[in-house]
């Protein structure tokens, strides 16, 4: 994820990479730890709203997988954030029943994932359209968990231009 994080980087986003399992005492997801993570990841956001560097920047989540996941979990907590990109992650269970809102989100997921299956994604689409929350989607029908080649060509020029747009 590092080499993502350069590569954000290199297009002129400042990427910071938050360590959210120094949080809890395992990396396994459970209600208790996507908790804390949510909470990890809050801080953050909050510690930079509080900067005054950064104050007036506007600030999107980009997570890859379980980190994906912890973003959406963030988001549907309204975390004061601009946007979200979830590459193959899903929206934990738990706030899904918690749900208080989502900023608008660009999901990327290969119909091939047999880590966070194909059928997550699709929800989480059905439920920004019965919320009315701004949603993008894309999924890959030769991707599994994580993309290859063209696909993660395609991801990266989807997320720059879906934070292009949101972050203006």
């Amino acid at each position: 994820y590092r080499q993502q994080a350069q590569f954000f980087a290199a297009r002129g986003y400042a990427v910071l990479l938050l360590h959210y399992f120094d949080a809890t005492e395992s990396s396994q997801p459970s209600d208790q730890n996507y908790s804390a993570w949510e909470k990890a990841v809050q801080d953050l956001v909050h510690e930079c709203k509080g900067n005054p560097k950064w104050s007036s920047r506007k600030i999107a989540l980009i997570g890859f997988s379980l980190g994906a996941s912890v973003a959406l979990a963030a988001g549907s907590q309204e975390v004061p954030v601009t946007a979200i990109a979830d590459w193959y992650g899903s929206l934990p269970d738990e706030f899904f029943n918690k749900l208080k809102g989502m900023p608008p989100l660009l999901i990327l997921h290969g119909q091939l994932d047999e880590v966070i299956p194909i059928v997550n994604a699709q929800q989480l689409v059905r439920l920004c359209g019965m919320k009315q929350f701004t949603c993008e989607s894309h999924f890959y029908p030769d991707q599994g968990h994580g993309f290859k080649g063209n696909a993660l060509d395609d991801a990266d020029k989807r997320t720059i231009d879906f934070f292009s747009r949101m972050l203006k």
